[in-house]
């Protein structure tokens, strides 16, 4: 019996032949091969920088320090993400203050994040995440951060080649920062493309490019004083304290070359989803993911809340389906416990969604037969005992 993971990352030989080529090349790391990957993500975001970095929690992490996240500042985000969301902001030494979720979309709810506002007197920032690939409301976080002068970082770590209508009828891209500072991505294997690992930020804001630049390399950039590096060319200086958050060029060669079919990759996860959602229509045991009326999401994860959730995990995994959980919040991780005192009830409509959420199998080379089978299984589980 095939097992069926709830993703895995699509490769072919064009992917394989650009690494091959970049292996080959004299540069493997630092070379301009990065630079190439970047010009293109920009270009499909419809930014005017992009920032290729290890990972997305080096993305999450400078963009916050770019931001200029100081010590003992707060900035607000969800309790339903993966922690790197909360630790990018406690690894800069702010805080990460949680805010509950929208019961339809999982998404951060804004009128919960303004009451949360009302009652920080530190907050900088905001940090909303497109959970699952549907985007968060930024029209009103916007509103939201622009009211309390604060910066927003979004975290599209599960949203590249998403889209978004605003309350004019204009179509935004993920990724345009059009109502952000900052958006930050992740290319991990499961994600819509990969470099095995690797994260990017976009920004629109030249002196947050130059800064990122800086903080992607240990806060290293060239000698101020033009003159004196001509002289010792060997010079540097570091003004900002980072750490080494570089991406080599083998892992862009295979970005540039996964980058060139998402737009595929993204329609065939769509539908998918459209697939999946038809066949639950009608299930009072299986309630997706409310997906918005305008605009396109890009779906890394197809997320449902399932009645006997656990039972049903147990079962589909005895049939070869790796369906997952996505995610254990935020707030009940022993760290932020400890730090700020957080427990259970303590935001209830993300505690309800968890003790339901399930991953189902989603990713582009799942086939119609082998969604069936999930389907299948589940229908079986619910209405054939």
């Amino acid at each position: 019996m095939k097992q069926l993971p709830y993703s895995r990352q699509s490769i072919d030989e064009t992917d394989i032949q650009a690494v091959t080529d970049t292996l080959r090349a004299d540069f493997i790391t630092q070379g301009p091969g990065i630079m190439e990957f970047e010009q293109a993500f920009a270009t499909y975001c419809g930014a005017a920088y992009a920032i290729a970095v290890a990972h997305g929690t080096s993305a999450l992490t400078i963009a916050n320090q770019a931001a200029g996240l100081q010590p003992g500042q707060q900035v607000l985000t969800t309790t339903n993400s993966f922690v790197a969301t909360a630790n990018s902001v406690e690894l800069c030494g702010g805080q990460a203050q949680l805010v509950d979720i929208n019961p339809l979309d999982f998404n951060i709810s804004p009128p919960l994040l303004a009451d949360a506002l009302v009652r920080s007197e530190k907050a900088v920032g905001i940090l909303p995440v497109h959970f699952a690939g549907v985007p968060a409301d930024m029209e009103a976080i916007a509103a939201l951060a622009q009211a309390h002068d604060l910066y927003v970082i979004e975290d599209a770590c599960h949203a590249l080649g998403g889209t978004w209508s605003d309350a004019q009828g204009v179509i935004h891209r993920v990724g345009d920062c059009s109502h952000s500072d900052l958006t930050i991505f992740s290319f991990h294997p499961v994600k819509q493309i990969t470099t095995g690992e690797g994260g990017m930020v976009t920004t629109n804001d030249p002196a947050i490019y130059a800064k990122l630049l800086a903080l992607r390399s240990h806060g290293i950039t060239k000698p101020v004083d033009t003159a004196r590096y001509q002289a010792q060319p060997w010079l540097y200086e570091m003004h900002l304290l980072s750490a080494n958050h570089r991406i080599t060029d083998i892992q862009c060669a295979l970005g540039r070359s996964q980058l060139s079919k998402a737009d595929e990759w993204i329609m065939q996860r769509t539908r998918l989803v459209q697939r999946y959602d038809q066949s639950f229509l009608e299930d009072e045991f299986i309630t997706p993911q409310q997906h918005p009326v305008s605009g396109a999401p890009s779906y890394h994860l197809y997320v449902v809340k399932a009645r006997d959730r656990d039972a049903l995990y147990r079962h589909l995994h005895q049939q070869g389906i790796l369906v997952q959980v996505h995610y254990i919040p935020i707030h009940f991780q022993p760290y932020y416990q400890r730090k700020y005192g957080y427990q259970s009830g303590d935001f209830p409509i993300c505690e309800d969604f968890y003790q339901q959420a399930l991953s189902l199998p989603l990713y582009p080379g799942l086939t119609d037969q082998e969604q069936d089978r999930v389907i299948d299984q589940i229908r079986g589980f619910y209405h054939g005992r």
